[in-house]
């Protein structure tokens, strides 16, 4: 990676943090920012680099950093029901970034497309996750509908926005970020 692309990467690290940050409790889950992070650096970024930068984020987080949704962060952030949709953010930010590559002045249709199918990954390993650690780890007995109704349900209009704002916000940066830092798509 160039000293540009580093530069960028740890940008998006950055942005990804302080969205955890912008989190509103509302149960086993928080509504956070981190989903419009998430696919701004899928429709902003190559695949590997979109996959570096969310692996980092949630390395970063691991170890001990507080970057996750309220501030926390450590070994102990396995155990959250919410983690599994940390984990989620790197196949959907490369799933993104994958499908956007194809394209090369993507429209707002084809970023809301990859918005789709990003999220849905998203969806489907932090509920995954959500229920191993509900079902099995913390010895509760939600049903898929339950796990459904708390886990995805409430976010589902947010998440619609999260993925128009970031594809508005693509559609005016990814051209100049192409151009100046000369990132191959």
């Amino acid at each position: 990676m160039k000293t540009k692309e580093i530069t960028l990467s740890a940008l998006m690290i950055a942005l990804l943090a302080i969205c955890s940050q912008l989190s509103i409790p509302i149960g086993p889950i928080p509504i956070t920012l981190q989903t419009f992070a998430v696919l701004l650096i899928g429709m902003l970024m190559p695949t590997k680099n979109a996959l570096i930068v969310t692996s980092a984020y949630l390395a970063i987080g691991l170890i001990g950093f507080p970057v996750f949704a309220n501030g926390s962060g450590g070994l102990q952030s396995l155990l959250s029901p919410a983690f599994g949709f940390a984990i989620g953010f790197i196949p959907a930010a490369g799933i993104m970034a994958s499908i956007l590559h194809k394209y090369e002045k993507p429209s707002l249709f084809q970023y809301l497309i990859a918005s789709f199918f990003a999220t849905l990954v998203l969806y489907v390993i932090g509920l995954l996750y959500m229920t191993f650690i509900l079902n099995v780890i913390l010895n509760t007995d939600l049903s898929a509908m339950q796990i459904f109704s708390i886990g995805m349900l409430p976010f589902i209009p947010g998440d619609i926005a999260k993925a128009f704002f970031s594809a508005i916000i693509a559609l005016k940066l990814r051209a100049p970020l192409q151009n100046s830092i000369k990132l191959s798509f």
